[in-house]
C-alpha cells in the first residue's frame, strides 16, 4: 500500500518531490528567541512550492536546539549549521543547500507580513523579464525604544507602488531579497570579506553582489507588497553602536570600491589619495559638527558619524595596501 501519510508529502523524505520555486532562508546567530518569531511569521504562508531553510551560523546559545525543534515539527523546514563565522558565509551556505529556484532571505530579527511570501510567489511564477536575478521588497523598522534626540528615524526602504526594474547601482535590502540561485552561484555568491561577522559590523555584501549581477547583464527588480518588519533593539540605538557601525561601514566601502578598480597604478593612486585625504575630510565633518551643534543635535551627530566613516575607509585602504 502506498504511503499516504505525512512522510509522503515531506520534501525531506520524498526524493520524487518537485523542485520548490522558493526557498525561504533565515540565517541566524545567537538569537534563539528572534529566530522562532521569524520562522512562525512565515510558516502559515508556506505552500507546496516553498520550503524554509534555517542556517545556524556557529551559534553558542540555544539556537541549534530551537532550529532542530522547528525542523522536526514542520515537514517544510530544514536546518543546517555553518561553522564559518559571518553572515555572508551563512548566506552562501543557504545558496548551496537550497532546493528552490529562488532563495528568499529573511533576517532573523524580522517578521514577514501576512501576504509576503504569496507576493513573491505570484511575481516569480511569471516574471516580467527573463533577466531578473534579484527581487526585493519593503522594510519597515520597529524600534524597541523611542529614538534618541540625536538620531534621525531611518526612512522606510521603499521604491514605490509598482513593480519596476531598478536603475544601475540602485540596490535592495538583503534581509528581504529573493535571488535566482543558479545566477548567484555563477557570479561568486556573497563576498565573505563583507557582511556582519561576530561583533564586526561590516556590511555592503548585498550591494556588492547586486552590482556584480548588474555588471553581468542581469536585472534587479522592486516588488511592492512584499513587506517585512525589522526589529531595531535598544542596543543598536546608542551613539557608541552607531560610531562602530559607521566605522565598519567605511571599511566595507573601501573593500567594495577597490574591487571595482583594476590592479595597477589607478587603484594604488586612488588608495593613496583616500588615505592622505581622510584626515582632511574627517576634520571638515568635525568642524561642521561644532557649527551645527547649537542648532541641531541630529545634524551634529550625523557629521561626527561621517567623520568615523571616513576614518574607516582610510584604515581599510591602508590595511589592503599592506595585504597586497
Amino acid at each position: 500500500m502506498p504511503n499516504t501519510g505525512a512522510a509522503a508529502d515531506n520534501p525531506k523524505t520524498n526524493s520524487q518531490a518537485s523542485r520548490p520555486l522558493i526557498t525561504v532562508a533565515i540565517c541566524t546567530r545567537n538569537r534563539a528567541a528572534f529566530l522562532e518569531k521569524a520562522v512562525r511569521s512565515v510558516l502559515p504562508q508556506m505552500t507546496g512550492r516553498t520550503e524554509l531553510l534555517i542556517v545556524d551560523n556557529a551559534s553558542t546559545d540555544d539556537t541549534p536546539a530551537v532550529a532542530a525543534r522547528l525542523a522536526a515539527a514542520n515537514p517544510c523546514v530544514n536546518a543546517l549549521r555553518e561553522a564559518e563565522l559571518g553572515l555572508s558565509a551563512a548566506r552562501n551556505a543557504a545558496l548551496k543547500s537550497a532546493r528552490g529556484e529562488f532563495v528568499l532571505f529573511l533576517d532573523d530579527d524580522a517578521t514577514a507580513e501576512p501576504d509576503w511570501l504569496a507576493t513573491y510567489q505570484r511575481f516569480l511564477s511569471a516574471p516580467p523579464s527573463g533577466k531578473i536575478a534579484a527581487v526585493g521588497g519593503a522594510v519597515l523598522n520597529e524600534y524597541e525604544i523611542p529614538l534618541p534626540k540625536w538620531a534621525n528615524a531611518s526612512a522606510p526602504f521603499d521604491r514605490g507602488n509598482s513593480p519596476k526594474r531598478l536603475a544601475y547601482r540602485d540596490s535592495l535590502f538583503g534581509g528581504n531579497t529573493s535571488y535566482r540561485r543558479e545566477i548567484v552561484l555563477a557570479v561568486g555568491m556573497f563576498d565573505t570579506r563583507l557582511g556582519r561577522k561576530g561583533k564586526n559590523m561590516m556590511g555592503r555584501e548585498e550591494s556588492d553582489l547586486n552590482l556584480r549581477l548588474q555588471d553581468t547583464g542581469h536585472e534587479l527588480w522592486w516588488l511592492p507588497g512584499a513587506t517585512i518588519l525589522h526589529f531595531v533593539p535598544a542596543s543598536r540605538m546608542t551613539y557608541r553602536a552607531n560610531i562602530r557601525g559607521k566605522f565598519d561601514e567605511g571599511r566595507s566601502i573601501a573593500i567594495q570600491r577597490l574591487k571595482t578598480r583594476r590592479a595597477g597604478w589607478d587603484r594604488e593612486l586612488y588608495r593613496v589619495a583616500r588615505v592622505i585625504g581622510a584626515p582632511f575630510h574627517a576634520l571638515v565633518h568635525l568642524l561642521a559638527a561644532l557649527i551645527a551643534l547649537p542648532r541641531s543635535y541630529s545634524k551634529a551627530a550625523e557629521h561626527l558619524l561621517q567623520a568615523c566613516r571616513n576614518c574607516g575607509i582610510a584604515l581599510e585602504m591602508f590595511i589592503r595596501f599592506k595585504l597586497d
